[in-house]
């Protein structure tokens, strides 16, 4: 294993992507879960999974050949504001619009195919509890946690809020976002990493695509929360409590 290589095994998952964010692609490829799972390291994933880490770091370092600008993330330059900001106009915007058309698909592959595929009516129980865990987990986020984030980031004295420190709310985002990556953990093993059988219909395929998709962006939404949005924030708290 090449130096680079060895660096890469034993960095923290959520930092490779932060460093190039490209590099998710990678990981989604083989399974690997860098948000919610984000703070274990390459090779204690790797380890855990039963996968050959130089297959992984190979394909990273490919990635890496293709983009020399190997900087961290657009969105570690993004003040707080301006990450709410992104997240609610993409990721959030993009759940309202995904999940209630996936729903009515995921319904009705149940409902039509369930009978001889009960791992389909699964998939819907899966996804509907997904659906229920983050609907409420956005207004959360979108009427509490991110205004006070953006208020924050607009003082220069610490204000005075109800929930006593932003670490108090993001403390149950973290806990949420652990539920919503397990399900989603739990999806993938359902659909056999969202591949569907032959005689699948077009709805049946469709729901597949529209899981992945969900998985791929539920993964960086959560990821640009968790290990920048929560970072930054609480990094802006401890100064404007003079403790930096």
């Amino acid at each position: 294993m090449t130096d680079s290589a060895s660096m890469l095994a034993e960095t923290r998952v959520c930092d490779i992507v932060t460093e190039l964010p490209v590099r998710a692609a990678v990981l989604s490829q083989f399974g690997i879960d860098f948000c919610c799972g984000g703070r274990e390291t390459l090779s204690q994933v790797c380890e855990e999974k039963g996968i050959e880490i130089e297959d992984v770091t190979s394909q990273i370092a490919n990635i890496d050949s293709m983009n020399n600008n190997s900087v961290r993330s657009e969105f570690d330059n993004m003040s707080s504001t301006e990450l709410c900001d992104h997240i609610e106009n993409t990721h959030h915007n993009f759940l309202k619009r995904h999940l209630p058309i996936t729903s009515l698909h995921a319904e009705k592959v149940a409902r039509v195919h369930g009978e001889r595929e009960p791992h389909l009516k699964e998939i819907a129980h899966v996804f509907g509890d997904l659906k229920a865990e983050l609907e409420p987990h956005m207004m959360k986020e979108e009427q509490i946690l991110f205004p006070l984030i953006r208020l924050l980031d607009s003082s220069t004295t610490l204000p005075e809020v109800h929930c006593g420190s932003v670490r108090n709310p993001i403390r149950a985002m973290f806990y949420e976002h652990d539920l919503a990556g397990q399900a989603l953990s739990k999806l993938r093993e359902l659909t056999n990493s969202y591949t569907p059988p032959d005689h699948a219909c077009n709805t049946y395929r469709a729901l597949f695509g529209e899981l992945e998709l969900l998985e791929k962006d539920t993964h960086i939404h959560i990821h640009k929360e968790n290990h920048v949005l929560f970072v930054k924030a609480q990094e802006i708290e401890r100064r404007l409590m003079g403790k930096e």
